[in-house]
């Protein structure tokens, strides 16, 4: 893997200039690799954003173009991936710390991953001295498309084999730049949204985001939110992506015919509880609609056991019930608690809201009324999760 560093750019736009100034030096050794022909010579090129997200601190980039191997002319693509660093973002503590994934991809922790997933190759990582890094990386495309919904009893058991490593004696990976405690450091911001919540039950979208007793039920369990914290920080621990759901996961078969996942966006990846990368599977999967709210609980019992499959295919034997509470009292801290409170901060700042309109691609109102529905759901998965707690406190 290449690496480079390269003085800060004094222009009030830094990117855009540095895009500008992308050239066949820049472009020949990373096409090389993502070729595998080491006398390519690019001939064109020519990018488009794919996904622009200042606010969040980064933005990713689809490079395409042709390159020359002798007299044969090549089609290529990498993926650029530009992050920078915003205020809540760096910390190695903040659960989105912004070099956790250059860190990553530069360790080499990337590249050996045990089981059924891996990550996209990186053919770079550009570092500038004004906060901010350039990530060149493979781009990788699903072979499936539409996931049925049986897929994601393979991406689970593709998972349980990733964490089960781990668990069945594989050694943790040791890094400053891991995250610990992921969960505690993404719910606990949420504290000022809860309490201005207890003022604004008669706000219109409140009122449709939390009908009925949802509102004093939310409530309740933020105050009661340690108890969950803390039974998940006591599980066994394993390596977890963090964020594992169908827009950060690719299906693509080997050429010795098994199923594989590839994993991307390592930002929040660090030491977790068994289970707890099902949360995203599921939570954040009915939450943009990949699966619809009436599958719920089928999604729930494909998923669950297709990442036993995998735990035990790698030598964990177990007590089910550990990964289970892992996975629902990861799913009511993320979705019940950290989701509807990044909601509910969004419909206080109605600033938000063309932004939130733009990525579900509906009106607030009826974002709203998605969320409800989908946020009764979690309710019906998580409906064991208090005796599960009972069961290790």
């Amino acid at each position: 893997m290449a690496e480079q560093r390269v003085p800060s750019n004094p222009l009030p736009d830094p990117e855009a200039q540095r895009l500008a100034a992308v050239d066949r030096a820049a472009l020949t050794p990373l096409v090389r690799q993502a070729l595998g022909r080491e006398q390519a010579e690019v001939t064109d090129w020519a990018y488009k954003p794919i996904y622009g997200g200042a606010g969040a601190g980064g933005s990713i980039y689809r490079f395409t173009g042709t390159a020359r191997d002798g007299k044969e002319e090549v089609p290529w693509s990498l993926i650029l991936k530009a992050i920078h660093a915003i205020p809540q973002r760096r910390s190695p503590s903040s659960f989105n710390y912004w070099r956790r994934e250059p860190e990553a991809y530069r360790s080499g922790l990337l590249y050996d991953l045990p089981g059924g997933v891996t990550a996209p190759r990186c053919y770079g990582v550009v570092e500038y001295a004004d906060d901010a890094c350039w990530l060149w990386l493979e781009e990788v495309e699903d072979r499936l498309g539409a996931w049925p919904i049986e897929h994601y009893g393979v991406v689970a058991r593709h998972l349980g084999q990733f964490n089960g490593a781990y668990l069945a004696g594989r050694p943790l990976p040791e890094a400053p730049w891991l995250s610990q405690k992921w969960m505690r450091s993404y719910v606990e911001p949420a504290a000022p949204t809860f309490d201005r919540l207890r003022g604004s039950l008669d706000h219109p979208l409140i009122r449709r985001l939390l009908p009925g007793d949802a509102a004093g039920d939310l409530l309740a369990c933020w105050e009661n939110r340690e108890r969950y914290l803390s039974t998940l920080e006591r599980l066994p621990r394993t390596f977890c992506h963090l964020d594992a759901f169908r827009r950060n996961l690719f299906a693509r078969q080997r050429s010795d015919g098994r199923e594989q996942t590839i994993a991307v966006d390592w930002s929040y990846s660090g030491i977790g509880a068994i289970g707890e990368d099902l949360v995203s599977l599921v939570g954040a999967t009915l939450a943009f609609g990949e699966v619809g709210a009436s599958q719920a609980q089928e999604l729930d019992q494909i998923v669950f056991e297709g990442y036993l499959q995998g735990l035990h295919e790698v030598g964990w034997h177990g007590d089910p019930a550990l990964s289970r509470l892992g996975y629902l009292a990861g799913l009511r801290i993320r979705y019940t608690l950290g989701g509807l409170g990044e909601t509910l901060f969004i419909v206080f700042d109605e600033r938000q809201h063309p932004g939130a309109e733009r990525v579900f691609g509906r009106p607030m109102a009826e974002i709203m009324d998605m969320f409800a529905v989908v946020a009764a759901q979690y309710e019906i998965l998580c409906q064991e999760v208090d005796a599960l707690v009972d069961t290790v406190a």
